[in-house]
């Protein structure tokens, strides 16, 4: 199909004019057959790329996701557009539940799956009885062991896919440097000549970017400061569960903004509770570890806050992306002090299976489900399943710690840099060209965009005129 056609079809589906920058030359690559790997900034609407292209070919699209919550949030996204033939294949779901979603699988279109579950034979031999138009790997970064996350299902996909018959793939991701994409690309065994690449740019122009340097003793007065000017919604990033709920708590306590925390402590059902107020503006701030934001359609955050320093940059451009999707101008503050880059470097040092730990699973052939962190379980099941020797698995595990700690420095030389903020991270992912904003960064001399106009937090929210309960039951119901 040509753009004309494309745009006709875009507007039928989803009754948008136009296509965002990066979205029609993907999905121009997949209906012409072809594999293919996007990276485009968060905000930018990946997940249209393989809805119309899905649409537009026979068959099941399999959509590959690392997190529960974005694949219940993609489901309900979907359905509220009036697709009924979309469901999520995953562990939460009951025997009986799992079986009659497996049996009645002709009859979805898309469906959203973890890893893990393609690791089951069972899922396998039924999806090979259904003809598929489409394998799609959403954060895609997740595959690669020089990425953001480490995700030793994600290594196996590759060989789900050629068990599937190879059939056509689409790779999403936000955030990936040039190692990355040819690690992606490896491990999904997919031919180059078969193979088209789209890069978009990994600069959000109307995110402005500020570093703060401040003594972890003064950041919430800090904090309040910043609040007091900044209009909401905004997120605010901790690495500690216990500060995201004593801030929270602080925040409700000496303001009116309206603040929960959300982390994995939290049952399933308070997080998707506080996700669901905060899409529906019924919060003003979000007090979050990393677990929160990832596929958050929400378009009108203004600030990203991070209280702690992010482990690498990766993840520093995945969480401020979250800001400013209604491409109205935002802000990215980094609260950062000397001794944060010193507590990530113990804690990176500590997150990592010992050479006892090491020894004793290989050893035993089973890992102790009472040892160390969902990190250090994670790197020695892949230690097990690699059946790697005990001195393969010291030298991965040492190269995984040096990749860690380079990771950390690039984030720290972002916090320290005396360049312009916007071409560090530019030239971090292998960008050369960039044209600034007028409100860059703080190291360009332009002030924070948002400081001078900030309105109290409610004041910020349009009003639609509808009643907030018929609003719930309008969502609730679909209507």
């Amino acid at each position: 199909m040509d753009e004309a056609q494309l745009k006709a079809e875009l507007q039928k589906y989803f009754g948008y004019p136009d296509f965002k920058d990066g979205q029609l030359a993907p999905i121009q690559s997949v209906l012409a057959g072809k594999h293919t790997l996007a990276t485009l900034p968060t905000g930018t609407g990946k997940s249209l790329i393989y809805q119309l292209s899905g649409y537009l070919l026979d068959g099941l699209v399999i959509i590959v996701s690392p997190l529960l919550s974005l694949m219940e949030d993609q489901v309900a996204q979907l359905k509220f557009m009036g697709e009924k033939r979309t469901a999520s294949l995953n562990s939460m779901l009951q025997f009986e539940e799992r079986q009659r979603l497996l049996h009645n699988l002709a009859q979805i279109k898309f469906l959203f799956l973890s890893p893990e579950m393609l690791q089951n034979q069972a899922v396998l031999n039924k999806l090979k009885q259904i003809p598929l138009a489409m394998f799609v790997v959403d954060e895609a970064h997740c595959i690669s062991q020089w990425g953001l996350d480490f995700r030793s299902d994600y290594l196996f996909l590759g060989a789900a896919r050629q068990a599937l018959g190879n059939p056509l793939t689409l790779a999403l991701t936000a955030t990936a440097t040039p190692a990355v994409m040819e690690d992606i690309i490896a491990s999904l065994h997919i031919e180059g000549k078969d193979l088209n690449r789209f890069e978009g740019a990994v600069d959000r122009a109307n995110i402005y970017y500020q570093v703060t340097a401040v003594p972890p003793e003064d950041k919430n007065e800090c904090l309040l400061e910043l609040l007091g000017k900044f209009p909401s919604p905004g997120i605010i990033y901790f690495s500690s569960k216990a500060q995201a709920d004593a801030v929270a708590f602080m925040i409700r306590k000496k303001t009116e903004l309206r603040a929960e925390a959300y982390h994995a402590d939290r049952t399933n059902e308070d997080r998707i509770t506080i996700q669901h107020q905060f899409l529906r503006d019924e919060l003003d701030v979000i007090c979050a570890t990393s677990a929160f934001g990832m596929g958050i359609n929400k378009p009108n955050i203004r600030y990203v806050i991070h209280y702690h320093m992010p482990n690498s940059l990766e993840e520093y451009v995945q969480e401020i992306g979250r800001a400013g999707r209604d491409g109205q101008q935002s802000t990215a503050v980094l609260f950062y002090s000397e001794t944060d880059f010193n507590f990530k470097l113990k804690m990176l040092q500590s997150d990592l299976p010992n050479d006892y730990a090491i020894e004793s699973t290989i050893k035993n052939k089973a890992i102790d489900p009472d040892y160390g962190s969902p990190t250090e379980q994670t790197l020695l099941v892949h230690i097990l399943r690699q059946q790697l020797t005990k001195e393969e698995a010291k030298h991965f595990i040492a190269g995984r710690r040096d990749l860690k700690v380079n990771l950390l420095k690039s984030m720290k030389g972002f916090a320290e840099t005396d360049t312009c903020r916007r071409e560090y991270i530019s030239a971090y992912f292998g960008k050369s060209s960039l044209v600034k904003p007028d409100y860059c960064c703080d190291r360009c001399g332009s002030g924070d965009p948002l400081s001078a106009g900030g309105a109290r937090a409610r004041n910020a929210f349009p009003t639609t005129g509808v009643p907030r309960w018929e609003k719930i039951l309008s969502d609730l119901f679909l209507l």
